[in-house]
Parts: C-alpha cells; sequence; structure tokens
C-alpha cells in the first residue's frame, strides 16, 4: 500500500497524532527553524525528512539545554511565516 501525506510510515518518535498536530500548526508557514534537546540524530532526522516532503525550507540546531526546560515533546512558536519547533524527546 503507498504512503501519502495523511499516513506517514511509522518511523519512531512521531505518531500519527503528532503528524496531525504538525499539519495543523503549519498551515501558511513556509520555512522551519528545528530544535532538539536531548534525544539522538535519528529523531530531527525524522521530523526534517517529514518538513521537506512538505515542501518547507528547514534549518536544525541542537541545543544543550533550555530554560525554562519544554514541558511538551514538541513546541511551537512562529514568526510571521517561520515557525519554530523545539523537540524534547526526553519529555514524556
Amino acid at each position: 500500500m503507498p504512503q501519502t501525506d495523511e499516513t506517514p510510515p511509522p518511523i519512531g518518535f512521531l505518531t500519527p497524532e503528532d503528524y496531525a498536530q504538525m499539519r495543523h500548526q503549519l498551515r501558511g508557514v513556509t520555512a522551519v527553524e528545528l530544535r532538539q534537546i536531548g534525544g539522538t540524530q535519528a529523531t530531527a532526522a525524522e521530523v526534517l525528512i517529514w518538513l521537506e516532503a512538505q515542501g518547507l525550507a528547514t534549518s536544525f540546531r541542537l541545543l544543550e539545554r533550555m530554560t525554562p526546560p519544554p514541558s511538551r515533546r514538541i513546541v511551537f512558536r512562529y514568526r510571521g511565516t517561520i515557525a519554530e519547533i523545539t523537540l524534547a524527546p526526553d519529555v514524556y
């Protein structure tokens, strides 16, 4: 069965609910600055692959820590048509 935008393949970090949330949160966005705190490189790679498949320009930065620390696994902030997504794989 071929995959579509609506049903991405399960890779690891992202759940089907995460994909739905990102589709909703990134409406009207042209670029994404992805930041990650903790976790493995595979986490960011999974998200970057999906973002680029959606036609979004991307950049990535690894953070050592954040104050205050994020309370969710995926946090969104916006500056015009640019979204900043912070991934915190160690937050449950």
